[in-house]
């Protein structure tokens, strides 16, 4: 038996206007359509924006803030140290690195 995992389709399906993996960037979580991933989001609180609870990519929540919350205050360094440490904390393959053996 080949202990192997299925390579993670980057690209699996669009939510609220991005292409979503279908695992959780956070947790490696099978997450294979957008009804899975709001379920999961919902649960864990992973990959979704504290302002309005819809999904970001990792290292888009400054984008995701500057298009989705334009006319609201939010404070510039925060979203940029979240995006930050959501990439530090997101899963390897999620950051665009490989994995090392």
């Amino acid at each position: 038996m080949s202990d192997e995992i299925a390579p993670v389709n980057l690209q699996a399906y669009a939510i609220n206007g991005h292409q979503a993996p279908d695992r959780c960037e956070m947790c490696d979580a099978p997450v294979p359509d957008g009804e899975s991933r709001r379920k999961h989001m919902k649960e864990t609180r992973h990959r979704n924006c504290p302002l309005c609870d819809n999904y970001v990519p990792v290292g888009g929540f400054y984008v995701h803030c500057d298009k989705a919350h334009a006319n609201e205050r939010w404070n510039d360094h925060q979203v940029a140290y979240t995006d930050r440490r959501d990439k530090e904390e997101a899963l390897p393959w999620a950051r665009g690195e490989e994995e090392k053996l």
